[in-house]
């Protein structure tokens, strides 16, 4: 993600206002040398050099080279985010892929060391015992080239370490994210030592730790939950970082992003720099598609500790999905149930869903009394669902205010359900903030009773609806794992009502 803004930023500064070829290429050449600064040769025969569709794998690491801290500087560093990218013309898509962390392999370097039954992970933390930097990113791709995708082709390698990551997400603005539930976690507290965490939910420009420790956090959820927030996270940051922000300042985002990640495969030259933009400068409007791991088990016990397994077969699914699947939006039915079962035209009445053959329940009115007190004094028209899915329980609501991308004070509300026990919370929001980044490309616009409806897809599923209504903003965001059925998303959105 990083270099896909760089990149496009350098064409538009390199290129725009009558430069000559000669300034394009010097400028070229001195911001591929500063992103490609931190470079380690890969063993002969794990990347792949050609042209057509290209895949990278991403890792996110807690690389602390230069920490002050002694004990940072000599433990070995981890990779808690494991991620293929592949960037396909062809297809006029980017598909991206986690592989969980917690993932039960095999694990043997070419020097013969063996660990058998680890998690995939410790590949990145064995490599780096044998051979630094570089071991780590061999024995990570090798890992997955022989225990997971065999078959698999890799263009070129990326560890973006995450004091690095805080870095770059500062220099690009910081990032608005939909925060689907409360985040608290203090060391000390229950006698454990996790990334401390305090964020409320809701929408929110997170900078800095709270970014950080927002992509990380994995206390009390699983392994796919994580990846889901990873994923979203980068989601959120790619709709809302366009190539002309960053242009005026291309070199200072150049050696933020040098600084924060170190590669295999590539050259810190002209033509690396500009073979690649015509590669990636293409996703900045097209879908990212983001293809699910197929598990056997997500908390298979071994030794004591947890481990997500797989089959060949399944993983050879998931392989084939993407390399060859296609961006497929699943278009929700017309015929959508008013959640009284009432509201639709008779010719469809008869074979329309009740609210409770989805699932559906009445929701409890204790959000809606929280909120009914939080803005009695404040602007906002607030519009509560009347239905939740029957097995969600309602967290407290909370009213807030948020700055916009112009530094104005906009008011908020939201109310939360928490859908099942591991990171299932889905989220109702109003606001008086008329274009928020979240609604900024919606995938399908809906006409639906008068009301027209903003649908924001992944894949097959409905991400998020949101609609405007008396000059406010509405919207209905899915779990992290898009639990709730497209049909469930509607029939909630729908049937929202004013409290006063």
């Amino acid at each position: 993600m990083w270099l896909r803004f760089s990149v496009a930023a350098l064409l538009i500064a390199a290129l725009s206002g009558g430069a000559t070829a000669t300034v394009a290429l010097n400028t070229a050449t001195g911001v591929a040398e500063e992103i490609f600064k931190n470079k380690v040769p890969p063993p002969p025969g794990l990347l792949r050099y050609s042209g057509g569709p290209q895949t990278y794998l991403v890792l996110g690491s807690d690389r602390r080279a230069k920490s002050k801290d002694s004990l940072d500087r000599t433990d070995p560093p981890h990779s808690d985010t494991i991620l293929l990218v592949r960037f396909d013309p062809g297809q006029g898509q980017t598909s991206v892929l986690s592989i969980p962390r917690d993932l039960l392999v095999n694990i043997k370097s070419r020097s013969g060391a063996y660990y058998p039954q680890e998690k995939i992970n410790a590949a990145y933390t064995y490599g780096a015992k044998l051979d630094g930097v570089k071991g780590s990113l061999a024995l990570a791709a090798e890992t997955i080239k022989r225990e997971v995708f065999p078959g698999l082709e890799l263009n070129g390698i990326i560890d973006v370490n995450f004091d690095g990551f805080i870095k770059v997400v500062d220099t690009l603005g910081c990032v608005y994210v939909n925060v689907d539930h409360r985040y608290l976690h203090i060391n000390g507290e229950g006698g454990e030592a996790y990334s401390e965490i305090n964020l409320q939910p809701g929408y929110q420009k997170l900078c800095y730790n709270n970014a950080l420790s927002y992509v990380r956090y994995r206390h009390g959820d699983s392994d796919f939950v994580r990846v889901a927030r990873q994923q979203d996270f980068l989601r959120a940051l790619r709709e809302q970082i366009s190539p002309e922000d960053v242009a005026g300042q291309i070199h200072h985002v150049a050696k933020a992003v040098g600084k924060a990640i170190v590669t295999a495969g590539f050259s810190a030259s002209a033509d690396q720099l500009i073979q690649l933009a015509k590669l990636i400068g293409f996703s900045q409007g097209k879908p990212l598609r983001q293809v699910k791991f197929r598990a056997a088990s997500t908390n298979f016990a071994l030794r004591g500790g947890s481990y997500v397994t797989s089959t060949s077969a399944m993983e050879s699914a998931t392989l084939d999905d993407f390399l060859n699947g296609d961006q497929k939006v699943v278009k929700p039915k017309p015929s959508v149930p008013h959640p009284s079962g009432h509201g639709q035209p008779h010719a469809h009445r008869s074979a329309t869903p009740t609210a409770a053959s989805l699932g559906l329940a009445p929701s409890g009115s204790s959000g809606e009394a929280e909120l009914a007190k939080g803005t009695i004094t404040s602007p906002l028209k607030v519009l509560y669902p009347s239905v939740q899915t029957a097995s969600s329980v309602g967290q407290p609501a909370r009213t807030y205010y948020l700055r916009d991308q112009g530094n104005g004070l906009r008011h908020a509300y939201v109310a939360v359900w928490q859908a099942n026990a591991l990171g299932g919370y889905y989220d109702f929001e109003g606001t008086d903030w008329p274009h928020p980044p979240i609604i900024a490309h919606p995938n399908e616009q809906r006409k639906i009773n008068h009301v027209t409806y903003m649908i924001f897809t992944d894949g097959s599923h409905i991400h998020t609806i949101a609609w405007r209504q008396d000059n406010m903003l509405y919207w209905l965001t899915n779990t992290l794992l898009e639990d709730l059925s497209n049909d469930q998303m509607l029939a909630i959105a729908r049937s929202a009502k004013p409290l006063h």
